[in-house]
């Protein structure tokens, strides 16, 4: 199976996931369906729907990167007491 078909399938070439690995996640945080929150990156102006980010799961948590520049836009870690959600390269968070 390839990545278009399903959008869980690891990347081979950087052994990324896309966004939506980490929108069940964020919406337990923010309280609300994350997927099509709409994220600018403060490194390169891009914008784009969570869904889109690049997600890598090999890290302590898991690693939200712009998918225009790849910079590290958040770091979503489950803690013992509870989700910790760190904002690193997000210049606006617009919820739709």
């Amino acid at each position: 199976m390839n990545t278009e078909e399903d959008p869980l399938s690891v990347h081979p070439e950087d052994g990324h996931v896309d966004g939506n690995a980490v929108a069940g996640a964020l919406s337990l945080v923010l309280g609300r369906e994350a997927s099509t929150i709409v994220l600018e990156c403060a490194a390169c102006g891009d914008r784009h729907r969570v869904a889109e980010t690049r997600v890598y799961l090999r890290c302590p948590g898991m690693v939200v990167r712009c998918p225009a520049c790849s910079e590290c836009e958040a770091l979503l870690v489950d803690r013992p007491r509870g989700l910790q959600l760190t904002l690193m390269s997000i210049r606006t968070l617009q919820l739709p």
